[in-house]
């Protein structure tokens, strides 16, 4: 009797267990995959580029007919408020948790992230893992971009930077929102991100076509943007980076005349605090391995590993100069001496640098005294 009552039992819990009671349609969703906030005469305005699902997969034989790409606008005195003014007219649920990145204007790193941020992640929605881009065009249009080729907008800079990155000789790294988020709660570290504009250098049957391209970085502090620095004013940020995996460096001579191009790679850096003449400095060691791509002009072997290392350390310098006048530590020098547990104020500590230059095989021929 008693196996009876048992077998009954179990087998009104297994009943109780079957059947798909939490299941959802995903046509019925609306997933957004780019994010773009905004701030104008006090209210946030946010943007959400939304896909079919069709056009974010790969399908034989679907032909290259274009997926339109749609991007819904909303706004309110907060980013929540406008979350919730975006969704009032998204005809179905909208799904935040397939964003690929945050796109966020001038405007609003100037008023500061941490205004949206514990809003924007107070959801299980948002991740942490999207990328961070800045921008100061029009946002509407940036989520609007199409790729160069095939249907889905996948193939855009905006979804996988990091591939950009490593063919771009290490430019400029791609922060995903964890560690801008990170970067920007130190107290003596500089956040950098990139920044991207719209470009029409390309066409696509006799059009131009809009793509982005990253033009530059935002150094921000606590959150805040402090400065913008162009490609070239910023430069020297990459061979500082142990995580650049190769840069491209044009040689000049003292002249300014171009004499041809190294790959440099595998970073070493060293920073410590010290003291000179009774004023902060930071002394930072850099060693690369460097290869030559082109060479305009016969040099012998010292001479060539002179010419890079100071191309190198002009680089570099300059960087640290522009900076300095903007009044923006763009190396966070004054993190070496607040992880030292040192005094530390807001003044920018000099640099003193040191560059070591071991150049390797030069392929077809050698360079001679």
């Amino acid at each position: 009797m008693n196996r009876a009552w048992k077998s009954a039992l179990t087998a009104c819990l297994t009943l109780s267990l079957c059947g798909c009671w939490d299941v959802k349609n995903i046509q019925y969703f609306n997933f957004v995959n780019l994010i773009g906030i905004d701030y104008v005469e006090g209210k946030y305005k946010i943007y959400a580029q939304i896909n079919e699902l069709a056009s974010m997969a790969k399908q034989e034989g679907s032909g290259n007919t274009p997926n339109p790409i749609v991007v819904g606008k909303g706004e309110g005195e907060s980013i929540g408020m406008a979350m919730y003014d975006l969704q009032k007219e998204s005809q179905m649920r909208t799904d935040w948790t397939q964003n690929k990145a945050f796109i966020f204007s001038d405007r609003m790193l100037a008023r500061g992230v941490f205004d949206i941020h514990d809003e924007l992640m107070r959801t299980r929605d948002q991740r942490y893992t999207p990328w961070v881009f800045a921008t100061n065009e029009d946002l509407a249009k940036v989520l609007s971009t199409k790729p160069i080729t095939g249907t889905s907008s996948v193939n855009t800079m905006y979804y996988q930077p990091n591939l950009l990155f490593k063919q771009m000789q290490s430019s400029f790294e791609p922060v995903n929102y964890q560690r801008f988020i990170r970067s920007a709660r130190e107290p003596f570290e500089t956040a950098l991100i990139d920044h991207i504009k719209l470009s029409e250098n390309w066409d696509k049957d006799g059009k131009p076509i809009s793509l982005p391209i990253v033009n530059g970085l935002v150094a921000l502090k606590n959150g805040k943007s402090m400065a913008r620095f162009n490609r070239e004013e910023a430069s020297g940020v990459k061979w500082l980076k142990e995580r650049t995996v190769r840069g491209l460096l044009p040689l000049k001579d003292d002249r300014g005349a171009f004499v041809g191009t190294a790959g440099l790679k595998n970073n070493k850096v060293k920073k410590t605090a010290a003291y000179k003449d009774g004023k902060r400095i930071v002394r930072v060691y850099v060693s690369l391995d460097a290869s030559l791509r082109e060479q305009g002009t016969p040099l012998g072997l010292q001479p060539m590993i002179e010419l890079i290392r100071k191309n190198i350390q002009g680089e570099i310098m300059q960087t640290y100069e522009v900076g300095k006048k903007r009044s923006v530590d763009i190396y966070s020098l004054n993190e070496v001496w607040y992880r030292k547990g040192l005094a530390v104020n807001d003044d920018i500590p000099g640099l003193e640098l040191h560059v070591k230059i071991n150049l390797l095989g030069t392929n077809m021929f050698e360079l001679r005294e």
